[in-house]
């Protein structure tokens, strides 16, 4: 009996160092061609049209038609409810949201007339801009929540530009201004 015990737990020990070296290697192999794939043309042309689809998705803003008190609440409550925000706080005249820690950064213009509201800086990592499922999600919510309020509900897009930043960090990305 304590044979086949100490059998299986050495049977399960040696399994362990196999299958961990086994992984490490398929980790690394698969990290090398990832990054060939980026590097090469071939890579560029794979992730070309998802990078412009969430680039889109990031671009998109939306004004809301009421008072600025109103559309600041109405904002501040359907941000809080996603689990990936992580910061709300406003400022002199907005209501800024960050996703995951940092980026993207969401900025809510509360003006008199009206309220805009969209992503004003980002990170572009891995081939793609981080946090555009995040912030159409959240941009949906905000258009459905004030459109059931009664609030008007218009929609725009910006574009952006690679900004200044230090080596070995992410890209920025921030709104084109005209």
């Amino acid at each position: 009996m304590l044979a086949k015990l100490v059998l299986v737990l050495a049977v399960i020990i040696v399994g362990s160092f196999l299958w961990y070296f086994m992984k490490s290697k398929v980790s690394g192999a698969h990290q090398q061609v990832r990054d060939r794939a980026i590097e090469g043309n071939f890579g560029r042309a794979i992730a070309a049209k998802p990078a412009t689809k969430h680039l889109a998705m990031m671009g998109r803003t939306l004004t809301l038609g009421a008072d600025p008190q109103r559309a600041g609440e109405l904002i501040t409550h359907v941000a809080s409810s996603d689990d990936r925000v992580t910061d709300i706080h406003p400022e002199q005249g907005a209501v800024v949201i960050q996703i995951d820690g940092s980026y993207p950064r969401i900025r809510a213009l509360l003006l008199p007339d009206r309220t805009v509201v969209g992503v004003e800086a980002m990170t572009w990592e891995m081939g793609f801009p981080q946090g555009a499922a995040v912030w159409d999600r959240i941009a949906t919510a905000i258009s459905q929540a004030a459109t059931h309020q009664g609030i008007p509900v218009g929609e725009g897009a910006r574009e952006f530009v690679k900004g200044e930043n230090a080596s070995g960090r992410p890209e920025i990305w921030i709104v084109r201004v005209a």
